[in-house]
């Protein structure tokens, strides 16, 4: 390389800086307008493209689109027609051979709640509303249309939104162990049921101590046939069904099981019982699916529960008090 000495080099130095920058820019310049301009359909701008003549935009809209690399791709949405996805989770039950809910219809919106609940659940259930409807009468369908194993609702329930994946995984740990099993409580009023012992690779299943409140059971065929045998027998005592069912836990007539802690809960604060206890077992309540349900559909986020007069048994003449609420009764 040739130097060149004395002020010339300042000068020849001075002029090849301009040159250096004379070209960048001009490069630049020339990137800027090929990409705004030549390839502006990589950048997914359709106000820049001109779509020939006598062409069907929304075919050529969709051909481009599938012509662009994925991280070119815009998508230019209409905020008006924006829906929010329902439901937020996909539930399935197979692990029983059919769903009960066994609703009275005297009691206030019940059964329009509930048949919203099931559907946001993707539940396949049969809402049992059949006149002056009894637990024992969903046994003797059971019986009688052969179900080898039944889920068993009432209609003032929620659930935990894990509790099909619970569900599943008690009664395989339970077919894993003992095959006979009669119960299993997935819904109770106690929180002893964590103190009964039960050697099963699912830790929350247990013995069942006292499982106050039928809220929510999974029922084996022979553990419908054991308990309607028994009412049929028994059908003159006072005593509440559930506390029948635990006399009969106690004296080992049953293989009684409990998912602690539950999966489903009496919703005691939308729908006032006849005793109005509060149930200390709620407060392990955590994560409601019919609350998520009022969060992702849009419909059931101002939900009320107006009296269903049609479902309204005529013996049932007076409301009692707790059911005398103005904004909900229409």
């Amino acid at each position: 390389m040739v130097s060149l000495p004395g002020p010339n080099s300042v000068w020849w130095y001075g002029r090849a800086i301009r040159l250096y920058f004379l070209l960048s820019f001009m490069i630049s310049a020339l990137w800027i307008v090929k990409v705004l301009y030549i390839d502006s359909s990589n950048l997914g701008m359709p106000f820049m493209q001109s779509s020939p003549p006598n062409s069907n935009s929304e075919t050529t809209a969709a051909a481009a689109a599938a012509a662009v690399p994925s991280y070119h791709r815009y998508t230019f949405v209409d905020e008006s027609s924006l829906q929010l996805p329902e439901p937020a989770h996909e539930y399935t039950l197979t692990y029983t051979d059919h769903i009960y809910c066994l609703n009275h219809k005297n009691r206030l919106g019940r059964k329009g709640r509930m048949s919203e609940l099931f559907r946001y659940m993707h539940l396949n259930v049969q809402i049992f509303d059949k006149p002056r409807a009894t637990h024992m009468d969903i046994w003797r369908d059971m019986i009688n249309r052969s179900y080898e194993r039944a889920l068993i609702l009432e209609d003032d329930i929620d659930f935990e939104v894990d509790a099909v994946s619970v569900i599943g995984k008690a009664i395989n740990a339970l077919n894993a162990t003992s095959a006979n099993w009669d119960i299993l409580h997935i819904g109770h009023c106690s929180v002893e049921e964590g103190r009964g012992k039960a050697k099963t690779a699912f830790d929350r299943v247990h013995k069942s101590v006292h499982p106050f409140c039928t809220s929510g059971y999974v029922l084996s065929r022979n553990g419908a046939q054991k308990l309607f045998a028994y009412f049929v027998k028994n059908s003159r005592q006072s005593r509440a069904l559930d506390v029948q069912m635990v006399a009969l836990i106690k004296r080992k007539m049953l293989s009684a099981f409990s998912v602690h802690p539950p999966v489903v809960y009496q919703r005691r604060d939308l729908y006032p019982t006849d005793d109005g206890v509060e149930l200390k077992v709620f407060k392990l309540f955590k994560n409601s699916v019919w609350d998520e349900a009022r969060e992702f559909v849009p419909r059931l986020a101002n939900w009320t529960d107006p009296l269903d007069v049609e479902f309204v048994d005529p013996a049932y003449k007076q409301i009692p008090s707790w059911m005398e609420d103005t904004k909900t009764i229409k």
